[in-house]
């Protein structure tokens, strides 16, 4: 370490053991500094910041210490290496000083009864000023004419107001006990000339070293908070917000992004037990987390509001379309969201990888949360008077409109968009259920078939529940979140695929009977309506009817040489053979056979 002897402005080194007591400068840099290379020239009396250096050389002599230690002179900066280790060291030296004088050049009333001049002094916005007010026990404030306006225990308050640093800190308290958002708050409002000089001085300020780099720009504050995730499991590390609304990762662009975190600190009860690290994949970490908007989850963290109850904090993760691969993202303009207590026993454990560098992805697009059921077999529409159906039933979150068709999971909810129930000529009934999995796949469960004769309409009550989402039957068909659903039975065709409706991109389902059943469904329906209005239904009452003859060419092809009462009989018997075929063929889907 290399002191200025204050008798004669002239530089000595010491060895750890050897360091005097020494007194210690923090000021603003200015255009004429005297630098390293200065102190070996006799014209460094010259330059304008000789009479900094001589007054602080002064007001050493007259506290009794013989050494001062200034950084624009003292510290090599054309050597990497000794610039590395004074930045590493800088703040245990501000720490072991035995007073530190801090020169405000841009104050100059001497009284403080108007605070404003020292109010607005550039000392307070600059990043390495901090570790010089907080790492020395002892501060003495100056103004541009070396006139003492106060020490940091005096003025404790009014710096605390200034600087939004507890005030117990400022009387001596460990900065260490304070969580890692709380102090990075500490930096927000500050600023550094080069972008990397706002970690490399926070370094001491949460115990970490590392080597220094110029030229990396903002990846030095990543590669600063990844350090820090190496010692510390303190999760408000992630409690910060910026809502610019591109995918980003879990660690902060800057100390700004931590403006809003001076009250958060860490949760008593932790969730999060598992170590995390950074690996190839990017951020591999356990998280609990419930499903809040489409591919889209809100994650608890291990912090809360300061003093408040249930107050956890969480923020929002998306899927990307690799696999294991999540994005972090601002939802409705908000980054963080309040964890209600209410939602851990239905939060998910689940291994994610997060990247900070999210090449080729783009920001989620406006989309609604649920689907838009787009085309529907003939007798789901009011095109065919002749057949009497109708919609029984709609369960939904949101407002159902016929000419729309939309179902919705309000933001903050999960699980089952909706149900629908329809009636078929009067006799069959047909609910479809449409949800999204842990995974947001998007579900569905037709119950019923197009050619059921006696159902029951579901009740309402648990209709929205989700249990059925994690059900695995041969009525419920699971897609994929990047692709869709597409199965092709022999009685119906069902899509569910990416569309737009109203400028928002939506999941559209589109169902449609196949057309060989569909025409001889018809026909059966057209010939009962126009020859048997009030056609019984009960075929022991038919027994006494003129026979028909019918040819069932194939087994889904129906031809009818018309003979009214025995034909309606038989069509009726062959299309509950269909539908038993078609019952057999899903069973053998399932079953993989």
């Amino acid at each position: 370490m290399r002191l200025i002897n204050v008798e004669n402005l002239e530089l000595e080194e010491f060895v750890d053991d050897e360091i005097p007591p020494y007194a210690i400068l923090s000021h603003r840099w200015r255009d004429g500094e005297i630098l390293f290379k200065d102190m070996q020239s006799e014209t460094k009396v010259t330059k304008a910041g000789y009479r900094k250096i001589k007054q602080c050389c002064d007001r050493a002599k007259s506290d009794k210490l013989q050494y001062l230690w200034v950084d624009t002179c003292c510290i090599d900066k054309s050597s990497n290496d000794e610039l590395t280790e004074s930045i590493n060291s800088t703040y245990e030296w501000y720490q072991n000083a035995a007073v530190c004088y801090v020169y405000l050049f841009d104050v100059h009333d001497a009284d403080l009864t108007d605070d404003s001049n020292f109010r607005n002094s550039a000392w307070f916005t600059r990043g390495w000023t901090l570790q010089e007010l907080i790492a020395p026990s002892d501060v003495e404030f100056y103004n541009s004419s070396w006139l003492q306006l106060g020490t940091k225990a005096g003025l404790g308050e009014l710096i605390s107001e200034i600087t939004n640093i507890d005030l117990v800190v400022l009387k001596g308290s460990d900065p260490k006990n304070f969580s890692v958002g709380k102090r990075m708050s500490w930096a927000s409002e500050r600023m550094t000339t080069r972008k990397e000089d706002m970690a490399y001085c926070l370094l001491g300020l949460f115990g970490v070293n590392m080597p220094c780099m110029y030229g990396e720009g903002e990846r030095t504050f990543i590669r600063f908070q990844e350090e820090i995730m190496k010692y510390s499991d303190d999760q408000t590390l992630f409690a910060w917000s910026r809502t610019d609304g591109d995918l980003r990762g879990l660690l902060a662009r800057s100390p700004a992004d931590f403006r809003g975190c001076h009250n958060i600190v860490t949760s008593d009860t932790k969730l999060n037990e598992e170590p995390y690290s950074i690996t190839n994949k990017g951020l591999s970490i356990e998280l609990p987390m419930v499903a809040y908007a489409m591919k889209t989850y809100l994650v608890a963290l291990d912090c809360n509001v300061e003093n408040t109850p249930n107050s956890r904090l969480g923020i929002f993760l998306t899927l990307l379309s690799e696999k294991g691969q999540y994005a972090r993202v601002s939802i409705n303009g908000k980054d963080t969201h309040l964890f209600d207590s209410e939602l851990i026993p239905c939060c998910e454990y689940r291994q994610v990888y997060v990247r900070q560098a999210i090449c080729g992805s783009c920001p989620p697009s406006d989309r609604i949360y649920g689907f838009w059921l787009r085309k529907l077999p003939l007798r789901f529409s009011l095109n065919y008077p002749s057949i009497s159906f109708g919609l029984l039933n709609v369960e939904s979150w949101n407002e159902w409109f016929d000419d729309e068709r939309i179902l919705a999971i309000p933001t903050g909810s999960r699980g089952t968009a909706g149900v629908f129930s329809y009636g078929v000529d009067d006799n069959s009934i047909v609910s479809l259920k449409l949800g999204f999995d842990a995974m947001f796949n998007p579900v569905c469960n037709i119950e019923g078939t197009l050619w059921d004769r006696v159902s029951d309409l579901p009740k309402s009550g648990g209709l929205m529940d989700d249990e059925w989402l994690d059900t695995r039957q041969p009525s419920i068909f699971v897609g994929d979140r990047e692709t869709g659903l597409d199965i092709n039975l022999t009685e119906y065709k069902l899509s569910i695929a990416d569309a737009v409706f109203d400028n928002r991109k939506v999941w559209a389902v589109d169902i449609t009977v196949n057309s060989r059943i569909d025409h001889a469904y018809e026909r059966c329906c057209v010939e009962k309506v126009s020859y048997f209005p009030c056609a019984p239904s009960d075929p022991s009452t038919r027994r006494n009817t003129p026979e028909s003859s019918v040819d069932y060419s194939s087994d889904s092809e129906v031809s009818v040489t018309f003979n009214p009462e025995r034909q309606l009989h038989k069509i009726e018997e062959r299309l509950k053979h269909i539908e038993k075929r078609v019952t057999e063929y899903s069973l053998y889907r399932d079953n993989g056979i």
